[in-house]
């Protein structure tokens, strides 16, 4: 326990200490003054997130503790997943990060004194238990060391073993956690709900010793990729009812959502076992080359979107969930060999990141709504359109935004997402924590009294990694892989 409560204390002391020197990345692009400058700008960006993180903490705390989510207008539990205090596990990486030591307390003593999976007698989905829950308990022993974390991960894993007792390897798409069963059979899933498992069951593995989780995640991993029948890029439905892995051939064909975090995942596993596996990370490499030359669309006014083709057609709506992509590539262009890097990686990246910024920059809001079309007319400032205009506080721009800086160090990308942070505190703080809105076409758009777990586990993690001093000092990403919930898991070395 002391040792665990002076690594959170090293965290917290390092969100004030400039680090001594800039990395050599960001020296070759901007002098020292011009780092210390932005630095210096982010300060209040970096208070802003770190007090909207309490916020919404003391929201839930006060009014919903324990439950899964809080109503963040008028106070109480809001939904229920697993009633399992899914706020609290979802959030423990973020408090630790931040330095936030009282918060992380409470909610570490609640995992040991009250977490249970058995409370609901209902199916709940894999992939969301796998990547909120799983992950988070994961993400929280990965970074203090208490055993008590893992040992809950493994509980739940375990419940949600059932889900993969079932031919042709993916698991069913949702689980029946306080009976440990396995959901109904259905007709499909999709690429990302069976391809998103592998770093959460593969951690539990590793630090157990039981191999069970890794086989049964690594094996729904493979009929994913055996169902795309050696093409890089794979129709985004599965057909499970069949005896060996094959996909709907009429499904959408996307790295965006339903398929997106499988494709995340095929980098992250390589990265996170050490670079150990490279069939992992050649099938990346493989499915970025088809997504830049097949899934890329440009508006005539020069932005840049990853979208998908249905019925072999490109299609001109674009999800937020895609925007996660930019951030992706530039991962990839820094964590591989020279040699195996494609410099358009970097270029797609910088371009993708900072399109996205622009879907929350043009509207009256400065929030980004939730899928948008790309009008190809040639005319600057209105080659967008929201389609589906609500902001359910979503950080996949945030994400790619946090990357492009880690790397980059340009001071553009801190005041992207201070522009984020001072809109999302504008339009969506409330009470109680943090709202969705509505339309983000409006300049004060209506609160729709929700705010998903994913706020403080991802949104918040990634503005407020922008904006420290240094990033690398608080979260070194060659050391940790982030789930796609953004929970740090630790690499594991051969």
């Amino acid at each position: 326990m002391a040792a665990s409560g002076s690594r959170l204390a090293a965290a917290k002391a390092a969100q004030g200490r400039r680090q001594r020197d800039f990395p050599e990345a960001w020296l070759k692009k901007f002098t020292r003054a011009e780092l210390e400058a932005s630095e210096a700008e982010a300060g209040k960006w970096r208070k802003m997130t770190r007090a909207a993180a309490q916020h919404a903490w003391k929201g839930y705390k006060d009014t919903a503790w324990g439950s899964d989510e809080v109503q963040p207008v008028t106070g109480g539990p809001g939904r229920t997943w697993a009633d399992c205090g899914l706020q609290i596990l979802d959030a423990l990486d973020t408090l630790w990060l931040m330095g936030l030591e009282r918060e992380f307390e409470d909610g570490a003593r609640w995992v040991e004194e009250s977490l249970a999976f058995d409370h609901v007698a209902q199916t709940m989905s894999v992939f969301e238990m796998t990547i909120r829950a799983v992950g988070g308990l994961n993400a929280a022993h990965s970074l203090s060391g208490r055993p008590i974390f893992l040992q809950k991960a493994e509980e739940l894993a375990a419940r949600m073993l059932p889900a993969f007792t079932r031919h042709p390897g993916y698991p069913t798409k949702s689980v029946d956690l306080k009976h440990r069963a396995r959901g109904p059979r259905s007709e499909h899933t999709t690429v990302a709900d069976a391809g998103t498992l592998q770093l959460e069951f593969r951690y539990v593995s590793q630090q157990t010793g039981n191999r069970t989780y890794a086989r049964a995640a690594d094996r729904s991993m493979r009929a994913v990729e055996a169902a795309g029948m050696g093409k890089p890029l794979i129709p985004s439905e599965l057909d499970v009812n069949g005896l060996l892995p094959s996909a709907i051939p009429w499904s959408s064909i996307t790295v965006g959502p339903p398929a997106d975090s499988f494709y995340e995942y095929l980098l992250k596993v390589y990265l996170q076992t050490g670079k150990t596996e490279p069939e992992w990370k050649d099938a990346w490499i493989s499915a970025m080359e088809q997504m830049l030359k097949q899934l890329t669309i440009k508006s005539d006014a020069g932005l840049m979107f990853v979208t998908g083709i249905a019925s072999g057609i490109l299609e001109k709506q674009v999800s937020t969930l895609s925007c996660f992509v930019g951030g992706m590539l530039m991962y990839g262009s820094r964590q591989l060999r020279p040699e195996e890097v494609d410099p358009e990686w970097a270029v797609a990246a910088e371009l993708i990141t900072e399109s996205c910024y622009q879907t929350y920059h043009r509207e009256p809001s400065h929030l980004g709504p939730e899928t948008f079309f790309v009008i190809q007319n040639g005319i600057e400032g209105q080659d967008l359109e929201a389609s589906n205009s609500a902001y359910i506080l979503r950080p996949e721009t945030a994400e790619s935004i946090f990357y492009m800086f880690y790397y980059t160090g340009d001071p553009k990308y801190r005041r992207m997402a201070g522009e984020i942070i001072e809109a999302i505190d504008r339009n969506c703080k409330t009470r109680f924590g943090f709202s969705a809105v509505e339309d983000v076409t409006m300049a004060s758009p209506y609160k729709t009294g929700s705010m998903e777990t994913f706020f403080m586990a991802e949104t918040l993690k990634y503005l407020y990694l922008t904006f420290v001093p240094s990033p690398q000092e608080v979260l070194d990403l060659d050391e940790f892989v982030l789930n796609t919930e953004a929970h740090p898991i630790r690499i594991v070395r051969p």
